[in-house]
């Protein structure tokens, strides 16, 4: 309880701060500001973290009046305008006539016969305090009142009680209103419930800390940027919610940039898939108030650096990490490969009330993005297993990349959360095994390490088993399980079994790979200030500015890379997704038919990298062309040429391939070739994401 009075203490100071103007700060010249975010979940329970992410990370602040200035991106309209608008009824149902929603009942633990409070601003309760009638409800038994399933239930591989001594006083039939809100006194009880269900450490510092397979990746990440880019750039990582001592908020971190007269900045998501969920409001917008607050926005000049999926590094990654499950089973076995991303809600409550959740979900860029990451790892696992195993991705056993046919899902929502158009893991586990389908891999791809979404909550909304807690502890989340074709687990090699199911690890296992796919996403938005490597040797032979609106194409008109093109298509559907309502809103479904192209106006360069590295399974016939800014990424294919030289290996021109160089394994992936013009001597292909490319001959 100290610890909860001495954050309240610390918070009511922040609260009585004035708002003040930043001291301008000599301007930083040439130097930019790395402002890598994250949820920062502690590896153990933290009182103050617990109670502050539904505020800050659900909630966000709230506009207090019409035309309030620096409430940058709020959702909904006045009075229930909020920053983020999931849960907006945690902030605006303090109104009148909705002060039973937001409190009608408390959270108390029973100790020495004295119910205590979760929030440490009340007062302390004896049973004789609690009026007749009121319900005290053990956490165990606390349903959710939305959905009618157990808030808090046993521990499903064991039973146990993880809550005994936690007691909810009053429901909403029956309230006992203590002046708190119900959302964050819940808050520290579910993280206690997942910290029953985890284990993990219970003393600071490493309780207070990131998960370690978290901390490693970012580590590397920031060590990779620093030993390549050293005194042109300052790195921080901000986190979503704060640990005193322990972890800064993002807005805090910013505010330190801009006072120390930084005034190029980058911000940094290490997710998997882009979304405006986290780039945009919970990083982007959050970020854009504080500085907005002090007075410096407009003299910011901002990039976003928005996912990681999609590379040659994320799919090596991919490859890497599966190495082990697939090759469990013996050459020529017919597996299923159930790739899930974390998913979210298509649809939304389009009206504005208390009660409605104002995030515009149908607006998303997720449900998009993270499916056509999907395909390029899928495309690349084929390639990487396909000769020795039969990888099953798409029901009926056909080569389609139209999204019903595909087993791709999401693991934290359902198909009725989606209209049907998003299958969850269960609903294509089930699929997968009417296909006669008895081996089946389930790849979680979205987070960079095994939290309480992929370990935990993906695997009870689907009904997978969870991983005991002493592997949990030990970093180990893989488990592989059989069961019968209703679902229900069953021991393997049992008549019954109809499929034998490996839950893989998230990117928890595969640090360094992971770090590395993050920091080539972040060298490339580093070079929208026209900042590279210190051991890359660029020289830049075009330059245009090219609209998401009207695409365009950019060339080389002489120098040693001559006729290097790009191709980039306009946008086709200006007004999408943008314009989506949850009555007219139409989900991707094939790569051919995207909502967007180019994600943003960009400078696109071309240049020859005087120094590339060297080629290990190929001989390089041409110059090394760099197409940047670095991973910049695209929603349809656009066209690339570059050109080779004339080399007496080429017998025949069906002997030219393209290559993109690959830092994970640190050598030239194989990209097909469109058209190849041996009079020119040019190579056309198609991609996604821009990069480092060469033309070459299998040695």
């Amino acid at each position: 309880m100290r610890l909860r009075k001495i954050f309240y203490l610390a918070l009511a100071v922040t609260l009585l701060l004035p708002f003040v103007m930043v001291a301008h700060a000599k301007p930083v010249e040439n130097k930019v500001a790395v402002l890598i975010t994250d949820w920062g979940t502690p590896a153990g329970f933290n009182f103050e973290y617990a109670w502050t992410s539904h505020s800050l990370c659900r909630v966000g602040d709230r506009t207090h009046y019409p035309g309030e200035l620096c409430k940058i991106g709020h959702v909904g309209d006045f009075p229930y305008q909020t920053h983020i608008g999931i849960l907006p009824w945690a902030l605006t149902c303090s109104w009148p006539g909705w002060q039973l929603a937001y409190d009608n009942s408390g959270i108390y633990q029973l100790s020495n016969g004295v119910y205590v409070p979760m929030d440490p601003n009340l007062p302390s309760l004896t049973p004789e305090l609690i009026p007749a009638g009121i319900p005290i409800i053990p956490a165990v038994e606390v349903t959710n009142q939305m959905t009618g399933l157990l808030q808090y239930p046993p521990d499903p591989r064991t039973g146990e009680d993880l809550l005994a001594g936690w007691y909810k006083i009053g429901s909403y039939d029956v309230p006992f209103q203590n002046g708190s809100g119900d959302l964050y006194e819940a808050g520290p009880l579910t993280f206690l419930w997942y910290h029953g269900i985890t284990g993990g450490p219970d003393e600071p510092p490493d309780a207070y800390l990131e998960d370690i397979h978290a901390r490693k990746t970012m580590d590397l990440a920031v060590e990779m940027l620093e030993k390549s880019f050293g005194d042109k750039i300052d790195v921080h990582i901000g986190y979503y919610s704060t640990i005193t001592g322990y972890e800064k908020h993002e807005q805090d971190v910013a505010e330190e940039f801009a006072n120390e007269g930084f005034r190029k900045m980058i911000l940094g998501r290490e997710t998997t898939d882009n979304n405006n969920y986290a780039n945009e409001f919970m990083t982007g917008n959050f970020v854009k108030e504080r500085l907005c607050e002090l007075g410096v926005l407009d003299e910011m000049e901002i990039y976003h650096t928005r996912q990681v999926g999609r590379t040659p590094e994320f799919n090596a990654m991919n490859i890497i990490n599966l190495k082990k499950f697939i090759e469990a089973y013996p050459e020529g076995s017919r597996i299923a490969i159930l790739y899930t991303t974390r998913g979210r809600n298509l649809f939304s409550k389009s009206s504005s009330f208390a009660m409605a959740s104002q995030f515009p979900q149908c607006n998303e860029v997720f449900h998009e993005n993270a499916f056509l990451n999907y395909l390029s790892c899928k495309k690349a696992l084929e390639r990487a297993y396909g000769d020795r195993y039969d990888l099953v991705f798409t029901r009926g056993d056909v080569e389609s990349d139209f999204l019903p046919d595909n087993l791709y899902s999401y693991g934290l929502t359902t198909a009725e959360q989606n209209g049907g158009w998003f299958k969850n893991v269960r609903d294509s586990i089930q699929l997968a095994k009417e296909e006669g389908l008895d081996k089946i891999i389930i790849v979680p791809a979205h987070w960079y390490f095994d939290n309480i979404e992929d370990a935990v909550d993906m695997r009870i909304l689907n009904n997978l088993p969870l991983s005991s807690k002493e592997n949990m502890e030990a970093g180990v989340y893989e488990i592989t399980s059989c069961e019968d074709i209703l679902g229900n687990e069953v021991t393997c090699g049992t008549a019954g079994a109809a499929a034998e199911i490996t839950i893989c690890p998230a990117y928890g296992n595969v640090n360094e790979e992971f770090a590395t796919a993050y920091y080539v996403v972040l060298r490339g938005t580093l070079e929208r200030f026209g900042l590279y490597p210190k051991n890359v040797d660029i020289k830049v032979r075009a330059s245009q500015l090219v609209t998401k609106l009207n695409g365009g194409t950019v060339e080389v008109t002489d120098f040693d890379i001559k006729g290097a093109r790009i191709v980039i298509p306009p946008d086709p559907y200006p007004d999408r997704p943008e314009s989506f309502t949850p009555e007219t809103v139409v989900p991707p479904s094939s790569p051919e038919d995207t909502n967007n192209c180019l994600w943003e106006d960009t400078v696109i360069i071309i240049g020859q990298q005087t120094n590339p590295p060297a080629m290990k399974s190929a001989q390089p016939v041409g110059p090394a062309v760099h197409f940047g800014p670095y991973r910049n990424f695209f929603n349809r294919d656009v066209t690339i040429t570059i050109p080779y030289t004339k080399d007496q290996k080429i017998v025949k021109a069906q002997d030219v391939k393209v290559y993109i160089y690959n830092h994970v394994t640190d050598d030239w992936d194989s990209i097909d070739v469109d058209s190849i013009d041996t009079v020119n001597r040019l190579v056309t292909f198609r991609t996604q994401v821009l990069g480092l490319f060469r033309v070459g001959v299998e040695k």
